[in-house]
């Protein structure tokens, strides 16, 4: 009897611990850029995880907590890639699904976040990237032992020191944007914003190009083709909202997905976009399928930079600033459809809201949204250093 009681007792518990465990669903490695490959966990709900190495052999070992492996990873057949020899997985307890990579002897280092789910997508997903550092001591050889004298021109290898912020004020010139009871204009107080934005992130170290400086206007196409000429590594709209409830108020952020978050995602993105279309990289080169292979791999990995920024911009709005709820948002704009430079849009508040107004009139306000954005900034190139 007693055997018994302990018998259905443990299955009782058993049943808890899997029945409370999320799901380790997939596991993809990629070669994110020629020495570095991205390791992304599927996970059914936000876990724990945590990374450490091993030495003899080296090791890297992803722990996911209160996590079981799927049946599909199970039976997915683990591929190598880059200087990642081997793939295992394991479970040092019921409780913990461990993935092990095998690395080479070389100094590398990492860097990992984890996503929440975007648009359709309903999976978290641990990001992680490593990276090689023996690239750059091969260049700098390559460097010292390149002939003085060939006959022909060669490029010299310039590494940029500073990365590029592409910012921009919403609408401009004929296009006034939204309209506050009292007379002020959207694309006035974007440009304010705009402007105070750049010397802060300036005096943070980051080269600041606008998409304009001045009341003008500026096509949606045109915006995107500025970032594109400035070789942006991020770029940032900047708008104002409003809505029939004066009462409405908050500030939010918005990545690209073709499906939008809500309604009210969906009515703004309809009234800011006059045109739908997506400028991306030169593939004339490549055949029609190759194509389309590489704009939506460039779109996801864009997406997924995307949406890690945007986490960052709730994160250090929400210590001064009144957001709405849900504050990170997803819908169809135009103006972030670059598939290969990572987008947002920031929404500052209502114009509609007389409280708002006032607020996003005050230089001393704009400075204190501009300072989290600058703080958010840096919060997302330390995760790609």
């Amino acid at each position: 009897m007693r055997f018994g009681s302990f018998f259905i007792g443990l299955c009782i518990w058993c049943w808890a611990v899997f029945a409370s465990a999320g799901t380790l669903e997939d596991l993809r490695l990629s070669n994110y850029r020629p020495n570095v490959v991205r390791v992304v966990l599927d996970l059914s709900e936000k876990t724990d995880v945590s990374v450490f190495r091993l030495s003899g052999p080296a090791r890297l070992v992803i722990d996911a907590k209160k996590t079981r492996f799927s049946q599909k990873i199970r039976n997915k057949k683990k591929r190598t890639i880059g200087f990642i020899s081997g793939v295992r997985l394991g479970q040092p307890d019921p409780d913990t699904a461990r993935v092990v990579l095998d690395l080479p002897p070389q100094t590398l280092k990492e860097s990992h976040f984890l996503l929440p789910p975007q648009g359709s997508n309903t999976q978290w997903r641990f990001v992680m990237d490593i990276s090689s550092e023996t690239d750059a001591a091969q260049q700098s050889v390559a460097q010292k032992n390149k002939p003085k004298n060939t006959g022909q021109s060669l490029q010299p290898f310039v590494k940029r020191t500073k990365k590029i912020i592409m910012l921009d004020p919403g609408h401009g010139g004929a296009d006034p944007g939204a309209i506050s009871k009292n007379g002020h204009y959207e694309k006035d107080l974007t440009l304010k914003m705009a402007l105070e934005t750049k010397k802060l992130l300036e005096k943070a170290g980051y080269k600041v190009v606008l998409t304009r400086d001045r009341d003008i206007f500026i096509s949606l196409r045109g915006r995107i083709e500025k970032a594109h000429k400035a070789n942006a590594d991020l770029f940032i709209s900047i708008h104002a909202d409003s809505a029939k409830n004066s009462s409405a108020r908050g500030l939010s952020v918005y990545t690209i997905s073709e499906t939008a978050s809500d309604k009210e995602a969906a009515a703004l993105a309809e009234r800011e976009n006059k045109a739908d279309i997506i400028l991306g990289m030169d593939l004339i080169e490549y055949q029609p399928e190759v194509g389309n292979i590489l704009i939506d791999l460039a779109k996801r990995e864009t997406m997924d930079k995307s949406a890690l920024y945007a986490t960052h911009v709730v994160s250090e709005m929400k210590k001064n600033v009144k957001l709405v709820p849900n504050a990170h948002r997803f819908a169809g704009f135009v103006v972030l459809k670059s598939p290969n430079i990572p987008s947002v849009l920031v929404e500052l508040g209502y114009l509609s809201n007389r409280s708002e107004e006032r607020q996003l009139q005050k230089a001393s306000y704009r400075r204190e949204l501009g300072q989290a954005l600058v703080r958010a900034v840096n919060r997302y190139f330390k995760e790609f250093n």
